[in-house]
């Protein structure tokens, strides 16, 4: 940290020129090309503040100044609680950087295997026990089990999370209609000081906010709840080729998202999100590990900051589909700029596979890394008593600072210790098992799971909880 307390910028990848270009040519995606809504009330709200609204394309043309009313309302922190104070966030434009685990992964990689699995219950268990025990993530997710209903999982890991974690939610509710039951559960579960999750809702690129995501939205809005308003544009594909090109799509189609949040209910709490993936022309395949993501990922959090936003960042992200040596340089190459560049919530943790696949493992290995971007975001820390000259004259040449009072003062301070590297000697390392990185990181792992999951309710709420996925299921099922 600076000595005002302020998280250092280090860096940038776009002038404050080519800021103003790319947010100009947003507005004129959204005012001459227009955007797709796919959900009645929307756009009756668009048509009623003034967009020019095709009733049969459903394409929106949204005027500057529909944008520039809803920047002038979105508030530009928000309170995000946990089950208990002491895990409360506030979430902000200036906000100190923060990290969170991977959302809706259904595949997971068991330790010393290659091939994926389906996620079942229990690993959605043992996901939200490790990433609520890891210090450096800040809310938990979930992974998504294939061996429960599909209509209903994301209500069924609501509960699971309430269940097994204090900490503040990240979710990503398939409909509006499954965040009216969640917003039930935090009902039954009481003593609400503020909103406990973060909705996550995406448009479809190029230029498409689907019914259920704008349900989304909707719904999570109407309950109070902050939403992460996210674009995940891929370069090639649903966006143009190039970098600015891709920036100037995802930045119209969040922008469009947000105006929307703002007339359901001006001062909404909503991020700034901008997830972007990369084709690779070669394979065909979606890549969230090019170096190119995270430049991205970083000019998007410059744009959302431009504006005063809360702003969020995919974070650590890699196409290895095990913890090796690729996912470790892409994960650093994808996470470092964003969170040096004033990224909020930085996420991916735990994800491989181009945030396709879970494993617990790298849930470990990326809370470390994420603690070492963390220092590193908090520079170097420069004043009377860090500049120790009284402590250097008192020493003197040809000494050692070990035994002096300063040194016991500030060694905790400035620097981290990890719990994955190994400093020790070639010989002792080898004595102690020669383990690496990932062998640490099950151990961990491990150790983390090896006791009996601690309950963050009374058994009487969690029953109450039980009846409300019971009941949302049965109504589910009536319906089809």
């Amino acid at each position: 940290m600076s000595e005002n307390g302020q998280q250092r910028k280090l860096h940038r990848v776009l002038t404050d020129t080519e800021i103003a270009s790319i947010r100009e040519s947003s507005l004129a995606v959204l005012e001459e090309v227009g955007i797709v809504i796919q959900h009645q009330r929307a756009l009756s709200l668009l048509a009623e503040a003034g967009a020019s609204v095709d009733p049969h394309t459903h394409i929106v043309k949204i005027p500057a100044s529909l944008v520039e009313r809803a920047l002038r309302t979105a508030p530009p922190e928000f309170l995000i609680t946990g089950q208990n104070p002491s895990k409360d966030l506030v979430i902000g434009h200036n906000s100190p950087p923060r990290g969170r685990p991977g959302i809706s992964l259904d595949w997971i990689v068991d330790y010393g295997e290659k091939r994926r699995r389906e996620v079942a219950v229990k690993d959605l268990e043992a996901w939200v026990r490790v990433a609520d025990a890891l210090p450096n993530l800040c809310m938990v997710s979930a992974v998504y089990p294939w061996d429960v209903p599909i209509e209903t999982r994301d209500i069924l890991v609501a509960a699971a999370m309430f269940r097994l974690s204090d900490k503040p939610i990240l979710m990503a509710p398939y409909s509006g209609w499954s965040v009216k039951w969640i917003a039930q559960m935090l009902a039954a579960i009481g003593d609400q000081r503020g909103p406990r999750i973060v909705a996550f809702c995406s448009a479809n690129s190029p230029l498409i906010f689907s019914e259920s995501q704008m349900g989304v939205l909707l719904g999570a809005v109407e309950c109070d709840f902050p939403v992460m308003v996210n674009s995940s544009g891929v370069t090639g594909a649903t966006a143009p080729v190039t970098l600015a090109g891709t920036l100037v799509i995802m930045n119209a189609e969040i922008l469009a998202g947000i105006v929307v949040a703002q007339l359901v209910r001006p001062g909404a709490a909503i991020m700034y999100a901008g997830h972007p993936v990369v084709l690779d022309m070669r394979t065909a395949i979606a890549s969230m590990g090019y170096t190119e993501v995270g430049l991205l990922a970083t000019a998007l959090v410059e744009l959302g900051r431009s504006y005063s936003f809360p702003t969020a960042s995919n974070g650590l992200t890699t196409d290895s589909h095990v913890c090796d040596e690729q996912a470790a340089i892409e994960k650093m190459m994808t996470g470092y700029m964003p969170v040096l560049c004033g990224a909020a919530l930085n996420g991916g943790a735990g994800s491989l596979a181009a945030v396709g696949t879970a494993s617990l493992e790298q849930l470990v290995i990326d809370d470390d890394i994420y603690e070492r971007l963390f220092r590193f975001s908090e520079g170097i820390s420069v004043n009377k008593d860090t500049l120790a000259l009284d402590v250097i004259a008192a020493v003197g040449p040809n000494r050692q600072f070990l035994e002096e009072p300063h040194t016991l003062k500030y060694l905790r301070r400035e620097f981290r210790h990890s719990k994955l590297a190994s400093r020790l000697n070639a010989g002792v390392w080898i004595d102690r098992g020669g383990k690496d990185a990932v062998d640490v990181a099950a151990d961990r792992v491990k150790t983390i799971l090896s006791s009996s999951p601690e309950l963050r309710l009374d058994p009487q709420i969690l029953a109450e909880l039980s009846h409300i996925v019971a009941s949302a299921e049965q109504e589910k099922h009536k319906a089809a």
